[in-house]
């Protein structure tokens, strides 16, 4: 009787241990999805911050075009001469290819005298695009890689600015100056 009662007792004994191990199992399966949500929310954030920065950077040195050269004049349209344009022809191109009007010709935003390269675009966008519009607006522009990408990034940036953001289909558009 000992004997079958031991054996009972045992399978008892091993019912709750694979019970354990498979709620062990469902626990580390809910704390890996959540690590890998928090690390995926972590690399938005990331992104996040490095387009603020670098919006800053290309803002500042806009604004130090028009503060440096403020007779510089980009003969492109009737409005904020001192202020870079695309070195051409049109009003919109990739940040590489935007001068400061200087009295001695175009200088690359690039060369401004404060010292600091502009931004390589931040992961999963192309290069930054400039526009200077007719009527004088200044925007950037970020536009993802694939189309429909980035869209946590997108929507977060939408939350951190808004008002000064606007989404354009894909892209996101950042008024500098209106």
């Amino acid at each position: 009787m000992n004997r079958k009662f031991f054996q009972q007792q045992s399978g008892f004994i091993a019912s709750y241990i694979l019970y354990g191990i498979g709620l062990l199992a469902i626990v580390g399966a809910a704390y890996a999805r959540l690590s890998t949500n928090t690390q995926q929310g972590q690399s938005v954030q990331d992104t996040v911050n490095e387009v603020a920065v670098q919006l800053e950077v290309i803002k500042g040195k806009i604004m130090l075009c028009a503060a440096v050269y403020p007779d510089g004049d980009h003969a492109q349209f009737d409005t904020r001469h001192a202020y870079p344009a695309p070195a051409t022809a049109g009003n919109i191109a990739v940040i590489s290819a935007v001068a400061c009007p200087t009295p001695n010709g175009p200088l690359s935003l690039a060369l401004m005298p404060d010292g600091i390269p502009l931004p390589v675009s931040p992961p999963d966008f192309e290069e930054w695009v400039y526009e200077h519009t007719e009527a004088g607006g200044i925007r950037l522009r970020l536009i993802p890689r694939l189309s429909g990408g980035a869209a946590a990034t997108r929507e977060r940036l939408l939350r951190q600015y808004d008002g000064s953001i606007i989404a354009n289909g894909d892209e996101i558009v950042f008024a500098v100056l209106n």
